[in-house]
C-alpha cells in the first residue's frame, strides 16, 4: 500500500469511531433524560419517534403511565405550532402507554424532527 492509500483509510476509520462516540454520547444524554429519582435507568422511556410526510407529522411515543401525560404533549405541540389532527392512548401492559398522534405543521413551524422529539422526551 502506499502512504496515500493508509492515510485515507485511517481518515475514514476516525471519522467513523467520531460518528460511534457521537451516538454514545446521544444514548448517554437519553438515559440521563430517562432517569428516575433514584438515579436508576427506567429503561428507554419515554420512547419518541418522528416521521414527517409534506405538512404531517406522525408521532409515536411510548412511556411509562402517567398522570397529565397526554397534557404536557398537547401543550408542547401546541407552542410548537403543530395542530393535532387525530390521537390515541392504548394502555401497554400495567404500567406504560402507547401513544399516536398525527399533527399538521402551523404556520411559523420549524423545528427538527430531531428537536422535536428531544422536545416531546423532556416534557414526558
Amino acid at each position: 500500500m502506499d502512504d496515500a492509500s493508509i492515510l485515507d483509510q485511517a481518515r475514514s476509520y476516525v471519522k467513523q469511531l467520531q460518528e460511534r462516540v457521537k451516538k454514545l454520547e446521544q444514548d448517554v444524554e437519553l438515559k440521563n433524560i430517562c432517569s428516575n429519582n433514584n438515579g436508576t435507568s427506567t429503561d428507554i422511556f419515554p420512547e419518541v419517534k418522528a416521521r414527517v410526510s409534506k405538512m404531517e407529522v406522525l408521532i409515536t411515543i411510548h412511556c411509562e403511565k402517567q398522570n397529565g401525560v397526554m397534557v404536557k404533549i398537547l401543550t408542547q405541540l401546541e407552542k410548537l405550532r403543530l395542530s393535532v389532527k387525530s390521537s390515541s392512548v392504548l394502555q401497554f401492559g400495567k404500567s406504560t402507554f402507547g401513544i399516536t398522534i398525527v399533527a399538521q405543521m402551523g404556520d411559523g413551524y420549524n423545528i427538527t424532527v430531531d428537536d422535536l422529539v428531544k422536545t416531546l422526551q423532556t416534557a414526558i
